[in-house]
């Protein structure tokens, strides 16, 4: 019995492995052939793409050698530049003739006429391939080539990644291959070893003759790798490629063998098939008792996770009287019981729900359908749950029920609430929002949707919007532009805002700023856009940017705007700062809209002059600063400009003659930036106003020259901050008898050596700088304490008059120094006074009586020093708050000899009484200068002769002398 078993068995396995053999063999052979079929496809589609794109590319040349012959070669370059962007599978394209000569950038295919014949035809149509050739990087190239018209071909190479491509990643097993080669045996690409490629087969053409269909190779050996595989062959005559796609042999058949060797090993286990029967019984009863633990701890973790899920069972008997669920369903929603009743369910359930679950729970159970029902149920504490319960009909032992689960979907439902919520919200903001929004398709350009504000500001209805593209609110030169924004834009290579211009639908163009934002909108990448009318705010921007770098008055550069655009242009300029003293007079003498004419009037001519030869900028409130460009001969724009600026201003009513002062300096020479060229150029100008000359030119000893006011200047700072400065002081007499009338503090700045700064010397860098305000600040207080000192001593009578500049009349609080100072010291009114010269009050006669005025009110007298040397109207002096005229110096000199000095004096003590003032003569240094003062009238005198400045110990001890006698 064992043996007949045995032989049937036998003749059963090689009958079954026969048949196994046979059917591997036909099924591989079906697939090699499969693959085949479906690699020659997809190799003629890659071919007609190539076709259609050469075929496009020759018709563009047609046409531009047609319509525009002297610039077909760069519109043809600038096409194919585009194609190859496009494709990047081609690389390059070159216009040849039909020798194969290059007619563009490229390069030609000496052997070209070899290959272009009928032979080597693509498909029967236009296209010809050629055989591999290595590119200059050493890349591997086929040749393509297609016809533009008579003598003129495009001569393509593609790389053989787009025929690797197809190869790759086809079912052909780790051993099958699919390879492409040409007609002449090279092998174009192989998906098991592409660097097979370029390798010859002998005699492809005997190997693989040209037919039809696809053919089948049965087992052979391969001539590339020598491989045994079941192949098939596709070699049609319609195109010069050849593809082989092959399975190995040994895959394919190696399951068989498997069986084959278990067969004949049947025999040898035979005997002991029982036992090893035996060995999987009870192997199968071992896995059976693990299968069931598995069960047990399986049902666990399902319970665990409907726990964690809120996911619970439920059942309803066939006839729908007993509803019972499970323990998690007990759990989950607070029951008391593990059953109820359908009635006592749809009390829990939400009223408004609840008509819709009875309704399909009943359908369900008298039709066998299923349920599936979204519902609230209200629980013992009040709250509400949404739950989402499935169930279907079954069949039990015989009996009907329907069992489902039952899960809570409160959170879920919650979600969907507030995305919905979320997504009316932004409806709302969106179509109510009062500025242009719109969303459009990132691909097609469309507008998806619209605003009514979009409706407002542009003129086109909604449906119109939706029907047009984000171009046609473009005007039509900038389109091109918009379309390579919005690409980099999408590919995050811009940012999402920029200032365009838009057109309505009424042709009108107007600025907005448009704000962008990624979205995705029914599926679509879109982008999101709110369009800010921005014309008027850019207008207004742009007003504001001229405003910034034009002087308002002149519509001049400012010295800044110019120093920016010196520094866009580069090296080479020369600057010339001038300087022109006289218009602020003009202004002060006879009004500002006259200096206002005045300073127009030299903008113009300077503009003249400078259209031609640079750049013009002013700098308030009388200096402009002329940039030449280099190339012009700077000698002759310096003549030109002297001549300019020295010729008098034609007034309304007069001629005004303004003095000119030009300072010099180029760049790099003295400088490699604007701004230091600039400074060195006014530098000079300060130099020649110094040195008396109209013109110098920067050189190291102006920048010595500064480099050591600077210096200088920062000593004073030190020396404010270190009280290192003292007053001295000089008495003023009565004319008549010689008593002491005032003092006049003199500022002094003693050294380490005994020596002093000559006043000269640093009071006028000190105006430069506006250190003089700290520093008067500080002669204030000091004559104050002074005052405080001697009437503490009986001369309380004595006022001290302190010098004042024209930078602090003018830009201090003054009056607050001189409160504060009387204040700190307890001085009565008039125990301090203030000088200060008519040519200082003449720069804003305006304020200058303001001030005046309101120091009168707190008891602070005034004089006008160095009476008659300055240039002064009548018509302000008579109204300014003065107490006192001084004579100057130089009329005061041989007065008593001197029949000129003694009539201008006698004019000064007419003038001055007339006006109600104490008359003051200075530097009174001989008796016969006292006599002849007091004998024509002067009220008070100083000089030399009755008292040098003297420290306030030596003042003070001069007053006692001066008491006894």
């Amino acid at each position: 019995m064992g043996s007949v078993a045995a032989i049937v068995l036998a003749l059963v396995l090689a009958l079954l492995l026969w048949n196994d053999r046979s059917n591997r063999l036909q099924a591989a052979q079906r697939q090699s052939m499969a693959i085949a079929t479906g690699t020659d496809r997809l190799l003629r589609s890659e071919l007609s793409t190539f076709e259609r794109t050469l075929r496009g590319t020759a018709n563009y040349a047609r046409d531009y050698f047609w319509l525009a012959p002297e610039e077909a070669p760069a519109l043809l370059e600038s096409a194919i530049a585009g194609v190859l962007v496009r494709n990047p599978d081609l690389a390059t394209i070159t216009l040849v003739d039909g020798q194969g000569r290059a007619l563009s950038g490229g390069n030609g295919d000496p052997g070209f006429s070899r290959w272009v014949n009928p032979a080597h035809r693509v498909l029967r149509g236009e296209l010809y391939l050629g055989r591999m050739e290595r590119g200059p990087d050493g890349s591997r190239l086929v040749q393509l080539a297609i016809p533009v018209q008579p003598g003129q071909w495009l001569l393509a190479q593609v790389r053989l990644a787009a025929f690797q491509r197809i190869v790759t990643g086809l079912d052909t097993g780790r051993m099958g291959v699919v390879s492409i080669g040409n007609r002449d045996g090279q092998l174009l690409a192989h998906s098991l070893d592409p660097s097979l490629v370029e390798r010859t087969l002998p005699r492809p053409m005997r190997i693989f003759p040209p037919e039809d269909k696809v053919r089948a190779r049965g087992v052979a050996n391969s001539p590339v790798d020598g491989l045994s595989r079941i192949g098939a062959i596709s070699a049609p005559r319609d195109y010069p490629l050849i593809v082989f796609a092959g399975l190995s042999y040994d895959e394919v058949m190696g399951p068989w063998y498997t069986a084959l060797y278990a067969a004949i090993g049947l025999y040898v286990l035979y005997v002991v098939g029982l036992l090893y029967l035996i060995h999987i019984r009870r192997r199968s009863l071992r896995r059976q008792a693990r299968l069931t633990e598995e069960l047990r701890a399986g049902a666990a973790e399902l319970a665990l996770a409907h726990q964690v899920g809120k996911v619970g069972t439920w059942s309803i008997s066939g006839d729908g009287g007993t509803l019972r669920w499970s323990a998690q369903t007990q759990q989950l929603f607070g029951l008391s019981t593990r059953q109820s009743t359908l009635p006592a369910l749809y009390a829990r359930v939400h009223a408004e729900d609840r008509p819709t679950l009875r309704a399909e729970l009943q359908a369900a159970l008298a039709n066998g359908g299923v349920v599936n029902a979204l519902f609230r149920l209200v629980l013992r504490d009040g709250s509400t749950r949404w739950l989402s319960a499935r169930g279907e009909m079954v069949n039990e032992h015989r009996r009907k029920r329907m069992t489902g689960a039952v899960v809570d979907v409160t959170e879920r439902v919650h979600s969907q609430l507030r995305a919905q919520e979320a997504e009316r919200q932004f409806r709302l903001v969106f179509d109510r929002n009062p500025a242009p929004f719109w969303i459009f398709d990132l691909h097609t350009l469309r507008f998806l949707e619209v605003n009514q504000a979009a409706v407002r500001q542009y003129g086109y209805s909604r449906d119109e919007f939706l029907g047009m593209t984000i171009l046609d609110i473009r005007p039509a030169e900038y389109r091109e532009e918009t379309v390579a924004f919005i690409r980099e834009l999408a590919d995050g290579l811009r940012p999402a805002e920029g200032v365009f211009i838009h057109r309505r639908k009424d042709g009108s163009l107007f600025e907005v700023i448009g704000h962008s934002a990624r979205l995705e909108f029914d599926g679509k990448p879109a982008l999101l856009v709110l369009a800010e009318d921005a014309s008027q705010r850019l207008a207004y921007e742009r007003d504001l940017a001229y405003r910034a770098s034009h002087h308002a008055g002149t519509g001049l550069l400012t010295v800044r705007a110019l120093a920016d655009r010196l520094d866009a242009a580069g090296s080479g300029y020369t600057v010339v700062h001038v300087q022109l003293r006289g218009i602020q007079m003009v202004a002060d003498t006879l009004g500002q809209d006259a200096g206002e004419q005045v300073l127009q009037a030299m903008a113009t001519r300077l503009g003249a002059l400078a259209a031609g030869y640079g750049l013009l900028a002013h700098q308030p409130a009388e200096d402009f600063v002329l940039a030449i460009a280099a190339g012009h001969e700077v000698q002759q724009v310096l003549d030109a400009l002297l001549a300019a600026v020295s010729e008098p201003v034609r007034g309304r009513d007069s001629r005004h003659q303004l003095e000119p002062r030009l300072g010099v300096a180029r760049c790099p020479d003295d400088g490699e930036m604007a701004e230091q060229v600039l400074g060195r150029a006014a530098q000079a100008a300060h130099a020649a106003r110094e040195n008396g000359t109209v013109l110098a030119r920067f050189d190291a000893s102006i920048a010595a020259r500064y480099t050591e006011r600077l210096q200088l200047a920062g000593r004073i700072h030190t020396a404010i901050d270190q009280g290192e400065f003292e007053l001295h002081f000089q008495p003023i007499y009565h004319a008549a008898d010689r008593s002491p009338a005032a003092l006049e503090a003199l500022l002094r700045w003693p050294q380490a050596d005994g020596s002093f700064i000559a006043p000269g010397d640093f009071i006028r860098l000190c105006e430069d700088t506006g250190l003089i305000v700290a520093l008067g600040r500080w002669v204030i207080h000091a004559a104050a304490r002074a005052q405080r000192q001697l009437a503490d001593q009986g001369w309380g009578g004595l006022p001290i008059a302190v010098n004042i500049s024209a930078v602090q009349l003018f830009n201090s609080d003054l009056v607050a120094e001189f409160s504060r100072a009387t204040e700190a010291w307890d001085l009565p009114p008039g125990a301090l006074q203030l000088e200060l010269t008519e040519s200082a009050v003449m720069r804003n006669p305006a304020q200058a009586l303001q001030t005046l005025q309101a120091l009168k009110e707190n008891g602070i007298g005034a004089a006008l020093d160095d009476f008659g040397t300055g240039f002064s109207s009548m018509s302000y002096l008579q109204h300014l708050p003065l107490d006192s005229l001084k004579i100057d110096r130089d009329f005061v000199c041989d007065v008593e000899r001197n029949p000129r000095n003694a009539a201008i004096c006698r004019a000064l003590l007419s003038l001055g009484h007339s006006m109600g003032l104490n008359v003051i003569a200075e530097g009174v240094e001989s008796e016969g200068q006292l006599a002849w003062l007091a004998a024509h009238g002067c009220d008070q005198v100083q000089g030399y002769l009755l008292g040098r400045p003297m420290p306030l110990e030596a003042v003070r001890v001069a007053l006692d002398q001066h008491r006894s006698v």
